[in-house]
């Protein structure tokens, strides 16, 4: 459940809630505006309580009401037993902003009851079912993969794994539920584990894979055509070819992108722009319909590796033994 809250700043009183979508909404642990929604808080920011998360912008409109330079507003999108993912929700909260600031003398109808500030109601009504049904579009996405957790969109996924095994055993189940889900998938692969080794195992593993291919929804190809293509890392240029796959996905009808890359061709001469391509990556993925999944062989990397890794992504999984090990990061 996701509710949309716009409210103003009272010098006195604190929030108060100027309208909310749904109406109807009822939750008796969550008030109208939650008492932690004050001035303490600035800006963007992500409140996580046991029940409801909220995710939570505080603007400055100009004000002609002659007791103050400035109103404060603030939009507050209230997420009950739900995953948040900040960089979209940010994204799309300051959207809805640019578009309440340009409403012509906002502040005024927070104190006046005329004919004029009902039909500016009105107005930003249109402009907040706008942006809750955008809202209400983020879907969780399970990964299918014997973990318990369900991941939103804009999620940053480090797997580290031990043998062969254990990588086709999350790769195939990932890839299988992002194709069941309409999805456009794109596999890049390395010299572990090879695109025809992978169009193989899929073909043999995923009924009707060959009508995927055909509708174009899967994309198979080597680290050399991707990260490396004319034998130089160039992680802007990485970063583009994401936006340009999910342009693509969207156009063609696709539910959003789901990816997997596999690093074991990440030598030590590429570790520190591969580090900087995957913390940059965050601002990609946040702001699309987008989930990666990077893997990495945890033998092939150092302390310091595996620490850098679990910085730049979101949820750090780690396989060995047979077991996963699941810990969730906030960024």
């Amino acid at each position: 459940m996701r509710v949309l809250i716009l409210s103003h700043f009272n010098i006195i009183r604190g929030p108060i809630e100027v309208m909310k979508i749904p109406e109807d909404f009822i939750f008796y642990d969550l008030k109208s505006i939650p008492k932690h929604l004050n001035l303490v808080q600035k800006d963007f920011f992500i409140y996580d309580d046991e029940t409801f998360k909220t995710a939570n912008l505080v603007f400055r409109v100009p004000s002609k009401m002659n007791r103050t330079e400035y109103e404060e507003l603030m939009i507050s999108v209230i997420i009950i037993n739900e995953q948040i993912s900040p960089k979209i929700f940010q994204s799309i909260l300051n959207s809805l902003k640019e578009e309440l600031t340009n409403i012509k003398n906002l502040c005024e109808l927070l104190y006046n009851s005329s004919k004029e500030s009902a039909t500016k109601l009105l107005e930003i009504k249109e402009v907040l079912l706008k942006y809750h049904q955008e809202i209400n579009d983020i879907e969780g996405l399970n990964l299918k993969v014997n973990l318990t957790h369900s991941f939103p969109w804009g999620t940053h996924i480090c797997y580290f794994y031990q043998k062969e095994e254990d990588l086709m055993d999350i790769l195939l189940a990932y890839i299988k539920a992002g194709l069941e889900n309409n999805e456009f998938c794109v596999w890049v692969t390395s010299e572990d584990l090879n695109d025809e080794e992978a169009k193989k195992k899929l073909k043999s593993e995923i009924k009707n894979y060959n009508e995927f291919l055909k509708k174009g929804q899967i994309e198979i190809f080597p680290y050399t055509e991707w990260y490396l293509k004319d034998g130089e890392f160039n992680f802007q240029r990485v970063l583009d070819g994401w936006v340009q796959k999910y342009n693509y996905a969207i156009s063609h009808g696709f539910n959003g992108v789901r990816v997997t890359g596999h690093t074991a061709w990440v030598e030590k001469k590429y570790w520190r722009d591969f580090s900087e391509y995957e913390e940059e990556i965050n601002n990609i993925v946040g702001n699309y319909r987008m989930i990666v999944l990077c893997t990495y062989c945890i033998e092939k990397c150092s302390i310091n590796e595996i620490l850098d890794v679990i910085k730049t992504h979101q949820i750090a999984t780690i396989r060995k033994e047979g077991f996963n090990l699941l810990k969730i990061f906030s960024r």
